[in-house]
Order: structure tokens, then C-alpha cells, then sequence
């Protein structure tokens, strides 16, 4: 259940808070540490998906057919944003839910309800995230002005929206409290995810949006993620080991790193430098989907 993990990432939490209460990071500053943290474990933890591929086939997998379909998937996306971005963000809402569910689940997964509970969970989270960061994301998501969806009833939308995604994820820890049993293997769990969630609700409340964007995507997403690949690996838990890990996924993150570096390039040299984080999180989330497909296998097994 990476129990101790979690630990360690929620006291990393409070490091940050504390620090950032204290020297007041600047946009700049923010802005350089989210960049750090997605190269040094955003990129990667999406990166092994071809060895995760090859461990569940027993290494009997077709690599050029593996990485044709899953190029396949990434252009197909591709064209759904740039034609049709409203039903791309309407899908991308709905596989990180189930992703960022199945990562955060600390229950049992083997059955729909299961799932169906911590695909919930997922997406009040995403909907916390986005309408309490509304103002940025819209500048995200209507793609540089190609959009004709005006602001102003997104925005007042979110504001009404935003305090039920906080009693939704109430709600469903409410109701949790009473089927414990048929949700989680020891009753232990159900209070260590219950206290997850109140801690990370309060770090993004009480956080600037980079810092902790940074810290749920690029730390708590992505080493949780790393983790559960290291044991489905039989990678030892240490230095060593995580470094073997970080190696394995060099060849594929370098790959994106270059291809998020030209981005940034194209962006900061055109006479609109405004559209940069649209297009890095575009980039993101094309490579989100065939990541699901992969990393789902990977549960699956497990």
C-alpha cells in the first residue's frame, strides 16, 4: 500500500508549506521548480511504458508494433485537440480521473464498484483542482484564442461548482466509513486515505498553483507511480534501485524532453509567448492516454 511512501511525501508537504511561508517564492522561482520536478520524474514515470509492456508479455512483446500503436494513440489525440478541444478536455477529465484515482486508492480494486469509487474520487479531485485554479486553466484549455466560449460563464460555473467537489470527496469517505469492509482490506487503510486526502486538499488550498501543481504531479503522482512499477519489477528498495529505474526510462524521457525544450523554443521566439503552457500541457496529455492504457495493464495484473 507504499504506506510509508505516502508518509514520507505528505511530511515533504509540509516541508514545502513551511519553506514557501517563509521566503515567499516568486512566480520565476515556482514556475523553475515545477519545470525541475516534471524533468526529473513527470517525464520519466511515463517513460517505462514499453518495459512495462515488455514485463507483462514475459518480454515477448513486438516492440515496432507496440510503439506504433502507441504513437498511433498520441496523434489520434493529438487531432481531437486541435479539432475538437472542448471533447478532448471532456476526455482528458476522464481518464486522469481514473488515473489519479487508482494511484491515490489505497482500497481494493478488484471489483466495478471499487472501481467506479475511486474513478469518483479521481474526478471531484480533478474538478477541485481545475475550478479552483479556473482562471488559469481556461487560459489553457481555449487554446490560444482559437476558442469562441466565452469566460465569463465558465467562470461563474466553476465558482458553483467548486465547493461541491469538496463535499463529494466528503461524501464518498462518509459513506466509505460504513462499508469499510467491503472497500478495504484492514480498516487502517480507509483512515490513512481518508487523512491523505484532507492533507493534500489543504496543501492545494493553502499553496501557490505551481508549487502545488509541482508537488501532486511531479512528486506524489509520479513517485507513487515509479513505486508501484519498482515492485512489479522486483526492484530493490533503494538508492540503486530507484536509480536503475530512473536509467531504464532515459531513452524515451530524453525523447520528450527535446520535444517539450522545441516547444518552449517555438513559443518564447513567437510573437505570442502566452500559449507556451497550452501547448506543454497538450504535450502532457496526448501522452497521458497511452500511458493509462499501459500503466492500467500493469494494475490489472497486479
Amino acid at each position: 500500500m507504499q504506506i510509508k511512501l505516502r508518509a514520507y511525501l505528505l511530511l515533504f508537504a509540509l516541508l514545502l508549506y513551511f519553506t514557501e511561508l517563509v521566503f515567499h517564492f516568486n512566480p520565476g522561482t515556482q514556475i523553475s521548480f515545477l519545470i525541475f520536478v516534471l524533468i526529473l520524474f513527470g517525464v520519466p514515470h511515463g517513460a517505462l511504458d514499453l518495459y512495462i509492456d515488455q514485463h507483462i508479455n514475459q518480454k515477448k512483446a513486438n516492440q515496432s508494433l507496440f510503439l506504433l500503436k502507441y504513437l498511433a494513440n498520441i496523434l489520434l489525440y493529438a487531432l481531437v485537440w486541435y479539432f475538437f478541444p472542448i471533447l478532448a478536455l471532456i476526455i482528458f477529465i476522464l481518464i486522469t480521473s481514473y488515473h489519479f484515482g487508482e494511484i491515490d486508492w489505497l482500497g481494493k480494486a478488484s471489483r466495478p464498484l471499487q472501481k467506479l469509487v475511486y474513478t469518483l474520487l479521481g474526478f471531484a479531485w480533478i474538478l477541485f483542482l481545475l475550478t479552483k485554479n479556473i482562471h488559469f486553466a481556461l487560459d489553457v484549455f481555449l487554446t490560444m484564442g482559437r476558442s469562441t466560449i466565452q469566460k465569463a460563464p465558465l467562470i461563474e460555473l466553476a465558482a458553483t461548482i467548486y465547493p461541491y467537489t469538496l463535499i463529494t470527496l466528503l461524501t464518498v469517505y462518509i459513506l466509505l466509513f460504513f462499508f469499510k469492509d467491503f472497500f478495504f482490506n484492514q480498516e487502517v487503510y480507509y483512515y490513512y486515505s481518508l487523512a491523505q486526502t484532507i492533507v493534500l486538499i489543504l496543501f492545494v488550498l493553502y499553496m501557490p498553483l505551481w508549487i502545488s501543481f509541482a508537488f501532486y504531479f511531479g512528486f506524489w503522482h509520479s513517485l507513487l507511480s515509479f513505486d508501484k512499477i519498482r515492485l512489479s519489477f522486483n526492484i530493490p528498495n533503494t538508492l540503486k534501485g530507484w536509480a536503475s529505474l530512473l536509467f531504464k526510462s532515459a531513452p524515451f524521457s530524453i525523447v520528450a524532453w527535446f520535444g517539450f525544450a522545441y516547444i518552449t523554443f517555438l513559443t518564447l521566439n513567437s510573437k505570442d509567448s502566452s500559449g507556451i503552457f497550452t501547448l506543454l500541457f497538450i504535450s502532457l496529455s496526448v501522452l497521458a492516454l497511452p500511458h493509462l492504457q499501459v500503466f492500467t495493464k500493469l494494475k490489472l495484473k497486479e
